[in-house]
C-alpha cells in the first residue's frame, strides 16, 4: 500500500495560502475581518483570485475553522505522545501557554460565537469538543486507566481544559504560565487519582 500524499495542485496550494491568511486575520481582530477584500490585500493580490477558490465567504470560515481545527489536533496528539512526561504534564501542554496555542484558542473562541447562530459551523464544533474528549480518553486507556474511569476523566479534564483556557484569554496578566499550570494541575490531578497523575507515559 502507498501512503505517500500524492503532491498538491497549484489551485490546492493557492486555498491552502487564502486559508492561512484568514487563519491569522481572525485571531488580529475576528471574523469580520475575513473579507474577501482584506484576504486580497494581506495577499497582495486582486479579489478575483479570491472568488476563483471560494464561493463566498461563508465557505472561507468555515474552511478555515476546519484548518485551526485541524492544526489544534495536530499539537494535542503531539503533546499526548510524548513520553518523556507525566499524564498531568502531557494533557496540560494543550493550554494557551505557547503563542500558537494561544491563537488556537482565540480563533476558537470566535468561531463558537458564532457558532450560536451557524448549525454548519455549530456541527464542527460538537465534532471538536467530542474529538477532544476521545483522545484524552483514549490516552488516559493507553497509561492504564479502566474504560469508564477513563472516559469520565477525560470528560472531566476537558471542562476543566476549556474553562481555564477561556479564562486565560481575557485576563492574561492574571493567568500567567504559572498559574494556568497549577490550577489545570490540580483540576487533573484530582481526576485522575494521586497514582494515575504521577504516572510517567
Amino acid at each position: 500500500m502507498n501512503d505517500i500524499a500524492p503532491p498538491q495542485s497549484a489551485a490546492d496550494l493557492r486555498r491552502a495560502e487564502v486559508i492561512a491568511c484568514a487563519a491569522q486575520l481572525l485571531v488580529e481582530g475576528g471574523l469580520g475581518e475575513i473579507t474577501f477584500r482584506n484576504l486580497a490585500r494581506r495577499m497582495d493580490c486582486s479579489t478575483t483570485v479570491i472568488s476563483h477558490h471560494f464561493r463566498n465567504k461563508d465557505e472561507v470560515v468555515l474552511e478555515t475553522y476546519r484548518h485551526v481545527n485541524a492544526r489544534a489536533a495536530a499539537m494535542r496528539d503531539a503533546a499526548l505522545s510524548n513520553r518523556a512526561h507525566t499524564a498531568v504534564r502531557a494533557i496540560e501542554e494543550l493550554l494557551p501557554i505557547s503563542t500558537a496555542q494561544r491563537d488556537n484558542w482565540a480563533a476558537w473562541l470566535h468561531f463558537w460565537s458564532a457558532a450560536l447562530h451557524d448549525p454548519v459551523l455549530a456541527a464542527e464544533h460538537a465534532v471538536g469538543l467530542y474529538q477532544t474528549v476521545e483522545r484524552v480518553a483514549a490516552y488516559l486507556r493507553s497509561i492504564g486507566m479502566e474504560g469508564d474511569a477513563a472516559q469520565g476523566a477525560a470528560q472531566a479534564i476537558s471542562n476543566a481544559l476549556y474553562g481555564i483556557a477561556i479564562q486565560a484569554l481575557f485576563d492574561r496578566e492574571h493567568w500567567d504560565e504559572a498559574r494556568l499550570r497549577q490550577e489545570f494541575r490540580r483540576t487533573t490531578a484530582y481526576a485522575l487519582g494521586p497514582d494515575m497523575a504521577a504516572r510517567q507515559v
